[in-house]
Formats: C-alpha cells, sequence, structure tokens
C-alpha cells in the first residue's frame, strides 16, 4: 500500500500520470507493467469524474457506422471482446433492440446493413448473430414499446459494465502491484520544465525533466518529484492542466459536453437504442442493476465541473422521449430515483455539432521535446489500447520500448493470464453455508471482486461483525468496508459508498446506513467525532445532485446552506 507524499517526495519518476480516472488508471497500470518507474496522481478519488458518469456499456458504437468511422468501431469491437476475457465478473452481454417506425430517417433496410456490418466487424463472436428482427418478435420481446407504426427492429448484442468504478480501481490496484505509487486525494498544483543541475556525468536532473508540485487534498501534505514524461489523463481537466504546465500557447484541446441519465423502475428486460423524436439524437434506455438507465444528452458544457447536476430542462428532454417510446410503461418525473451528469472530454474540432465530434482518443504531444502528453476523446470502451498507444509512445520518449501486456493479464486482481469465469464454477449455496452468508451477499462479492473474492471472505471470518450488512437494503457487508479502508485507499465515506461498493448508487442511496457506515469508517481511521459528522454531511450533499433538477436552483449554484467540507475538518 502506498504511503502518503512524504514517500514520494524528491523522487524522479519515467512518467507521471495526472488524472484518476479510466484512461489515468489504464495507462498507469500498463506503464507499471512495461517496467517504468510511474507515479498516478488524481485530485479526487478515482474514477470520480467521468468515469463513474457514463452510460455502464462496453460497446462497439453503433452509431459510428453512421458517421463511416469503421476504424473505430473496429477498435471498439476489439477491445469490448477483450474486457469481456479480461474483467468477466463485471463485463456482461446485453441484448438490444433498435425499435424501427415508418418515416424514420433510419429504416429497417438501412438497420439491417448496420447488423450486417457490425456483426462482420465483431472479432470472436460470443453471441447470436446480429439480424432484423419482426414487428411482432419485437413486441413479445418489449410489451412496453410503442405499437403503432412498428415495423420491426434491429437485433444485437454489447456489453454491461456492472460498475464502471471498480474496473477503474483494479487498473489502479494492479498498477500498484506491479510497482506504480497511486495517489487519489493528490492535487497538482505546479508544473514546470527543470534546468540541468548537474555536473557533466553525476546523477540529477535531466535537461527537459519535469518538476511537479503536489499537495494532499485532505491533509495538506506537500511533495515535490520530477518526471521524464507527464500525462495528462485528466478528462474536461485537460485544458486547465496544460494551462498549469505552460504549454496550452492559448489553444483548446478539448471540447466539453455534458450527458445525463435518469434511473428509472426497472421498466425493460433488453436495452432499447432508438433515435428522439425532437433532434434525431440516438439515446439509450438499459436494465442496469435494479434499474432502467436512461441517457444520455450531448450538449456543449463551460460550467462547474466539479457541481455537475442535470437541469429540469435536461431532464424533461429524455422523459418525454422515454415516454413516447415505452408509454405503457406509465413513467413520469415522480418514478424518477435520481439522475447523474459527466462531462466528456472530445478532441476538439472547429465548427463540427458536439454529436459529430469524433470519439476516437488522441494522444497529443507538447512541450519544446514532446514529453507532455495530453490525452483527449477518451471512449470508456477503448481505454486499454489507448493505454497501450500512449506506453508505447513513452516508451520511445524514454528510448527504453518494452512491449504491452495488458491485452493477456485479467483484471480481477489475479494479474494472471487466460480467463476464469467464477460465475461458472462458484457452488454459491455452498460458499454462503460454508462462510455464514446469505446467496447474495456471495453473488455479490463475486459481482465485484471476482476470483479475489476469497479475500474479503478472510476479512469476514475474523469477526462475526464482519459479516454484518452495512445497509438493509443491500448485500455489502462489514468486511467489504474494512478491505476497502485497508487495501483499496478509500478515504471518504463517499468513497465506500459510490466507488467501492454499490450501496451509493442503489435506489437507498444510502441515505439511512450512512450515518452507521461513517461511524464504523471512522474507527477504522481515527476520525473525530467532527470528522465523522462532516463525511456525512459532504456525502449527503454530493448525492443531492442527483436531485437538484426537482428544485428552482439552477444548476452549478454554490452548495447547499450549511455544507461543511472534509477540509475543514482538519
Amino acid at each position: 500500500m502506498t504511503g502518503g507524499l512524504a514517500d514520494i517526495d524528491g523522487r524522479a519518476f519515467d512518467l507521471v500520470v495526472i488524472g484518476g480516472g479510466m484512461a489515468g488508471a489504464g495507462i498507469a497500470r500498463d506503464a507499471a507493467l512495461r517496467g517504468y518507474r510511474t507515479l498516478l496522481l488524481e485530485r479526487k478519488d478515482f474514477a470520480s469524474g467521468t468515469t463513474s458518469r457514463s452510460s455502464k456499456l462496453i460497446h462497439g458504437g453503433l452509431r459510428y457506422l453512421e458517421l463511416f468511422d469503421f476504424g473505430l468501431v473496429r477498435e471498439s469491437l476489439r477491445e469490448r471482446e477483450r474486457l469481456a476475457r479480461l474483467a468477466p465478473h463485471l463485463v456482461r452481454p446485453l441484448p438490444f433492440l433498435v425499435p424501427v417506425y415508418r418515416g424514420a430517417k433510419r429504416g429497417l433496410f438501412m438497420i439491417r446493413i448496420g447488423m450486417k456490418l457490425y456483426d462482420l466487424l465483431t472479432p470472436g463472436k460470443r453471441t447470436d448473430p446480429y439480424r432484423t428482427i419482426t414487428r411482432n418478435e419485437t413486441l413479445r420481446l418489449e410489451r412496453n414499446l410503442e405499437p403503432r407504426d412498428l415495423l420491426g427492429s434491429g437485433y444485437y448484442f454489447d456489453d454491461l459494465l456492472l460498475l464502471p468504478e471498480r474496473l477503474c480501481l483494479e487498473n489502479v490496484l494492479s498498477a500498484q502491484r506491479w510497482g506504480a505509487a497511486v495517489y487519489n486525494y493528490a492535487e497538482v498544483t505546479g508544473i514546470r520544465r527543470l534546468e540541468p543541475r548537474r555536473p557533466s556525468g553525476e546523477p540529477g536532473t535531466r535537461s527537459g525533466d519535469w518538476g511537479i508540485d503536489v499537495r494532499g487534498v485532505l491533509d495538506g501534505a506537500t511533495a515535490r518529484v520530477t518526471a521524464r514524461v507527464v500525462v495528462n489523463a485528466t478528462g474536461p481537466w485537460a485544458d486547465q492542466v496544460r494551462r498549469l504546465a505552460g504549454v496550452d500557447g492559448g489553444r483548446r484541446c478539448v471540447r466539453t459536453t455534458k450527458g445525463i441519465h435518469l434511473l428509472l423502475p426497472h421498466i425493460t428486460d433488453h436495452a432499447v437504442y432508438v433515435a428522439a423524436q425532437r433532434d434525431d439524437r440516438m439515446f439509450f434506455v438499459i436494465p442496469w442493476r435494479q434499474f432502467t438507465l436512461v441517457g444520455t444528452t450531448d450538449t456543449d458544457f463551460t460550467g462547474d465541473l466539479d457541481r455537475l447536476a442535470a437541469t429540469r430542462e435536461e431532464v424533461q428532454y429524455l422523459m418525454r422521449e422515454t415516454q413516447r417510446v415505452l408509454p405503457t410503461a406509465g413513467m413520469g418525473e415522480d418514478d424518477i430515483h435520481y439522475t447523474y451528469s459527466g462531462v466528456r472530454p472530445l478532441s476538439f474540432e472547429e465548427g463540427k455539432s458536439a454529436s459529430a465530434v469524433s470519439r476516437a482518443h488522441k494522444v497529443v504531444p507538447e512541450g519544446e521535446s514532446g514529453t507532455f502528453l495530453s490525452i483527449t476523446g477518451t471512449k470508456l470502451t477503448c481505454f486499454r489500447s489507448l493505454a497501450e498507444e500512449a506506453v508505447d509512445r513513452v516508451g520511445r520518449l524514454l528510448q527504453r520500448p518494452a512491449p504491452c501486456r495488458t491485452h493477456r493479464l485479467a483484471l480481477d486482481g489475479s494479474d494472471g493470464e487466460g480467463t476464469v469465469e467464477v460465475h461458472l464454477w462458484a457452488d454459491v449455496p455452498d460458499l454462503g453455508k460454508r462462510a455464514g452468508l446469505e446467496p447474495a451477499q456471495i453473488q455479490n462479492l463475486l459481482n465485484i471482486y471476482g476470483r479475489r473474492y476469497p479475500t474479503i471472505l478472510a476479512v469476514a471470518g475474523r469477526s462475526a461483525a464482519m459479516k454484518e450488512r452495512l445497509c438493509t437494503q443491500n448485500p455489502d457487508i462489514r468486511a467489504q468496508l474494512t478491505y476497502a479502508v485497508e487495501h483499496e485507499r478509500a478515504e471518504t465515506l463517499a468513497d465506500v459508498l459510490l466507488r467501492r461498493t454499490g450501496i451509493g448508487t442503489s435506489p437507498c442511496r444510502g441515505k439511512d446506513c450512512c450515518e452507521q457506515i461513517a461511524a464504523w469508517m471512522g474507527e477504522l481511521k481515527g476520525w473525530s467525532r467532527e470528522r465523522t459528522q462532516r463525511e456525512i454531511l459532504d456525502y449527503l450533499d454530493e448525492i443531492s445532485l442527483g436531485q437538484q433538477f426537482r428544485e428552482a436552483r439552477p444548476a452549478g449554484a454554490p452548495p447547499f446552506e450549511g455544507r461543511i467540507s472534509v477540509a475543514d475538518a482538519r
């Protein structure tokens, strides 16, 4: 386990990765696996930004066929198949329907061609062939669909990602196991080019190295490190970091567009992918855990990246389209459990609409020697191939190229080659009986930790208290909290509820149990009573953003009255 910032003060690294979302975590893991001295820094918690605000899909991008972006579709489908093999505990095949109505821009002939192309571009198929199906078969599969003028539908598979936050964390923890230093709540406050400070032939700072100042967000500790290469994987914050390093030249690198999602009761068994009547933009209706997930919008955004919330207008847009497509489901705004919002870091392309901008990633070399690499256009599905491309470039800059291995090594805590899907052989009732846990609790451990589930059972075996539920409405147990604090760098209550377990993203959102969990976590971390109370307030404030559309207060307004930050508790 990486210690405090004092452990890295004064150290020299081959590369420093700024940003602990999916892109940064993937790059740090790839670099560590190749033997490069790697440091990963994240200002908040791993996956707390765009990664946790996605549509929960690992997908090829059927829509990109319309844009003739066959290269991106082929890459995405290849990476989709790899992730299903490398992280089978988190990735599940999901059947999709594309309803086709009379008079639609995309008729059955076009959809049939799209299905054929998508099928041909998919390597190593795991599912039924993609095809078009009849009106009656479509309605048999999804009875809530609008039947009037329905001609049929496209039928294909992409993959559902159960917990994007866990996939990101698996990359971070793997990077750490392979020697990387990884820190959350570590803000980069300064980036500068360094002049050489050594007599010829003696070790010291190299010409062109970068000096980086870091501050601990929670404890105020500081450190200074040097790096041969800096990777700016901060997503929508990329231009801010470029300005901090003085490499932006007054030019934008990213275009930030906002997408929102609604969490409704379960109303579909298949994912539905359909065009909005208002603007012909494609949107998803996806079964995810206990919910139906509806998204997303795609509008330019220049507001506060740290206080994202869906507006009433955005919610009404998605709600009306959902009511139109699934009229007999009877959904209204009162049925929305909560919403969430994220911002995409698209590559800046002059003169294009938000939906027309390519989702293909770019690795942009900047600075005099091209050793400051900015990442743009990241697509969750392609984080691994992006990391491979970025670290290939790092190897060339270091003049120490090494082969990539991330396409072979599993992402379930084992770092092993080959796939062992625990669901295929795990005897859930027997495991539950031997561990003193309910089958639902064992299944939850298999879903979250994959082949690493025995480590949680070992913690649960310490005492009867470790087998207690964290929340009466969720299967997670106290052993998971203890393991998150001891081994998964959980620093705040929100880290545990939102990104180490699924409690904070479940229907109850952890509102009934957060005080008790904060008390248990406070015991593990030695929090004062005041700090524990402020953790609760901060968490409740964070999840309140998901209900902000119900209020008159505009999105991006200052925090709720009485909110106290964790830093103030120090």
